[in-house]
């Protein structure tokens, strides 16, 4: 592969990574809001009204699916999800990028499996025809982002873990460089 079909590529994927993270923000924020708004009228309703939305349980749960879900591919992607980095942080830069390179491509294969798994369980349970009996909506629907983020997740790791193998600087996330995690606090 020459150098200008890489650049093509490397700008193909910046552009695809920067829809990705509008289209996730936006999902993230509409439905942190709607979850707001959807607990605040069911309090407004049962208080003043003495009658409670029907739907407020199933939306909520469906929206705490969405959230988790694509917030984990979110933080993974800006380098902000959950780190133990006693360990990283002592070690020099040489081994710490060997570590980081390790972890996101051990990370990648385990995100893989669960997306592959989730993708499993919802076409198991597609068939079977059940629904959420408030919203009439299947099941199945309400789990279809998780393979999806999980995937997502999962090309993230293993993008950072290429760009470790292919670059001089230590990549904490597939566009975020850095020595160590106490970087990431200041983009």
């Amino acid at each position: 592969m020459n150098s200008s079909s890489s650049g093509r590529m490397h700008s193909a994927y910046k552009r695809f990574i920067g829809a990705v993270n509008k289209t996730e923000g936006f999902i993230l924020i509409a439905s942190v809001l709607t979850m707001a708004l959807n607990n605040v009228s069911n309090v407004i309703g049962r208080v003043v009204f003495n009658k409670s939305l029907f739907f407020t349980e199933e939306l909520n749960s469906v929206l705490i699916i969405l959230i988790t879900f694509a917030g984990t591919s979110y933080a993974a992607r800006h380098a902000s999800h959950i780190r133990m980095t006693a360990l990283f942080d002592a070690l020099p830069i040489t081994y710490k990028k060997i570590l980081a390179t390790f972890i996101a491509f051990v990370t990648s294969a385990f995100i893989f499996s669960l997306s592959y798994l989730s993708l499993e369980y919802i076409t198991w349970i597609a068939p079977k025809g059940k629904i959420l009996p408030a919203m009439q909506i299947p099941v199945f629907l309400t789990y279809i982002w998780i393979p999806v983020s999980l995937f997502l997740t999962g090309l993230e790791y293993f993008t950072a873990g290429i760009n470790n193998l292919l670059n001089k600087e230590m990549y904490l996330a597939s566009q975020i460089k850095g020595e160590g995690y106490d970087d990431v606090q200041d983009l």
